[in-house]
């Protein structure tokens, strides 16, 4: 794939990102695309009709026929458009639009399904993270596969309708073919040949156009004009459109207006006279399109004067220069028309191929086989042998040769620098990445050969890192959608958040932030962590971990937090992990890790009495902090 809208391709490219999307759409529903086809047929068959009955009428109104005679054709052209524009829109509206609406609801599900089920190590690849800036930034110059609709329908319909105008002009054409006059029957063709080129040109200048437009100005222009008139102009625009609106109290503080104003609106208009925007390629696609103008102007204008010379000399009723004046009219148009959208149909299968490549990626982890155990003593003992890791296009190991043996039922802190490779072996913990080398063995049997959903039911983890969701509280609490509100509660009061839980207005049932609920409760970073907290204990796995979370907050804070946790795990095997040594001295087992190893192990009092040791050094640094 190419790594922008912009890069050329060969046309047999495009028709394959066609042919894809199109297959796409057709697996989700099977009947779209004929049901669309016969809905067009049926308007362009009206068109035809209305075109040859009113021509039929023009003639007996020429020739002075009666009314009972002029009134058959009146009455079948509107009991015909009666019923072909009735059928057309029932289709559209019972049928096209409905499933328009499902395919795109499906889309985006199987967008937002792929990361709920992807591989977490995917997720964090380099390959993922480009495919995903690639798919934000084709989106950002459209509707994603809501286009295709956009465009489908004037093809298909601009066919049906050339294939019926060229049937209604055709006896006209043969009339004109087989008079003397060829000359002004190729006279026709040429300028329809001319008409051709010009459209063609015309189309591909305004597609070129186009993409000039996409073209990332940072790949266009210096890097000191791109910084200058394009990167503070988004930076500002883009803290605005994504509801960032916290800087806002600085620009009142500060009086920034004018700053801002220097960077949005008079930095664009200063922008529009420094840098030319693709304005030859503008004006190329506008003079072309003058041209193309002016030909089918002339080739009409012909067209009809030959067509009525003829009807004058008695070669065919006058009725038929209304008809061929149509035909040639709506040909022009179809042409014309098809140009334009078959290219912007080619765009936007460009657009969507981003998207339908992250759909087709496939998982790289085995799933395993294997059922977990269910044990009602959770007496799970979990072993790291000679484990080696490190993450996806990085060449530095984030843990190395690894061993260790997490004991049931104690509790363990996990103490280090900041990159020492906590996190990580968490990460290995749970699964979401695969070790290089090693293995972790779940009570003598390596964690790969079990069922992974089954596997990950005996982690709760609360990550550094952890997200909310602007939903109802209970529905946060519980991950789910079926929630058990006693045990919901309960948990929020173990987690320090039942007084505020009575306050709420709608309890257990108030959904937090305001995103998608203008009721909902903001909450403050503390009150979040109790939730968290919260969520991991209403799971109730045998293994709780706590991983940083409450790393933005003081020592003492923390300490209270994890001092409080530890008491409601109960006898379950809990693991916490911080780069602060004071918070964790509860525990008896501390584990010490330093650049990806783990360097030493014991409770706080052995630790310490090694003065050459890595934890020795770290309480030092840290005791101004806590003594």
């Amino acid at each position: 794939m190419p790594d922008d809208l912009t890069s050329k391709i060969p046309w047999k490219e495009n028709i394959r990102y066609i042919k894809n999307m199109f297959f796409y759409i057709h697996k989700i529903d099977k009947t779209y695309f004929s049901l669309a086809t016969g809905r067009l047929l049926l308007e362009a068959v009206e068109a035809a009709l209305a075109l040859v009955f009113s021509a039929e009428i023009l003639e007996l109104l020429c020739e002075g026929a009666p009314v009972e005679t002029i009134g058959k054709p009146v009455f079948y052209l509107l009991v015909c458009s009666f019923l072909l524009s009735t059928a057309s829109r029932f289709l559209l509206n019972e049928f096209l639009l409905p499933k328009r609406n499902h395919i795109c609801r499906v889309y985006d599900n199987d967008f937002a399904a792929k990361f709920q089920q992807m591989d977490y190590s995917l997720i964090e690849s380099p390959y993922i993270k480009k495919l995903t800036d690639r798919i934000a930034r084709d989106n950002n110059w459209g509707a994603g596969i809501y286009n295709t609709f956009e465009y489908f329908d004037p093809i298909v319909s601009g066919i049906c309708r050339l294939v019926c105008s060229v049937a209604v002009a055709f006896p006209i054409l043969r009339i004109i073919a087989a008079s003397r006059n060829m000359w002004m029957y190729l006279g026709l063709a040429a300028l329809a040949v001319i008409l051709w080129i010009l459209t063609v040109a015309a189309a591909r200048a305004n597609a070129v156009y186009e993409e000039t437009l996409l073209k990332d100005p940072s790949e266009t222009y210096p890097e000191e004009i791109y910084r200058k008139y394009y990167s503070f102009f988004w930076y500002w625009v883009r803290r605005c459109m994504s509801g960032d609106y916290h800087f806002i109290k600085d620009i009142h503080l500060y009086d920034g207006y004018d700053m801002m104003e220097h960077y949005t609106v008079g930095n664009m208009r200063e922008s529009e006279k420094v840098i030319p925007r693709v304005s030859i390629v503008g004006k190329l696609a506008g003079r072309l399109g003058f041209l193309q103008g002016a030909a089918e102007g002339l080739m009409a204008l012909a067209g009809y004067l030959i067509c009525a010379a003829y009807a004058l000399l008695g070669a065919f009723p006058i009725g038929n220069v209304i008809k061929f004046a149509g035909s040639v009219t709506s040909i022009l148009n179809c042409v014309q028309g098809m140009g334009y959208q078959c290219s912007g149909l080619a765009l936007t299968a460009r657009r969507v191929a981003s998207t339908l490549e992250l759909l087709n990626v496939s998982d790289e982890m085995y799933k395993g086989k294997l059922p977990v155990e269910k044990r009602l003593d959770n007496q799970y003992e979990i072993e790291f042998r000679h484990v080696s890791f490190r993450y996806p296009g990085t060449e530095r190991y984030a843990l190395i040769d690894f061993s260790m043996k997490l004991r049931i039922g104690e509790r363990m802190a996990i103490v280090g620098m900041n990159g020492s490779g906590k996190t990580t072996m968490i990460k290995l913990l749970c699964r979401l990445y695969d070790p290089q080398e090693g293995e972790i063995l779940l009570n003598g049997v390596d964690i790969r050969k079990f069922r992974q959903d089954e596997y990950l039911q005996l982690f709760s983890v609360v990550f550094q890192d952890f997200k909310l969701l602007s939903m109802p509280l209970g529905e946060n609490v519980a991950a789910s959608g079926e929630v058990d509100e006693e045990k919901a509660r309960r948990v929020l009061g173990q987690a320090g958040l039942g007084e505020r839980l009575e306050k709420l207005p709608a309890g257990i049932d108030t959904c937090l932030y305001q995103d998608i609920a203008d009721d909902g409760v903001e909450i403050s970073g503390g009150e979040a962590q109790k939730i968290a907290i919260a969520r991991a204990l209403y799971k109730d796995a045998p293994f709780v971990l706590l991983d940083e979370p409450t790393a933005s907050l003081d020592p003492l804070s923390e300490y209270e937090i994890y001092s409080g946790f530890d008491a409601m795990v109960g006898d379950k095997t809990a693991i916490y992990i911080s780069h602060r040594l004071s918070s964790c001295r509860f525990c008896n087992d501390i584990a010490v890790f330093h650049q990806g190893r783990l360097v030493q192990r014991g409770n706080h009092e052995e630790l310490l009495a090694d003065e050459k040791g890595k934890y020795y050094e770290l309480w030092q640094a840290q005791a101004q902090y806590y003594q």
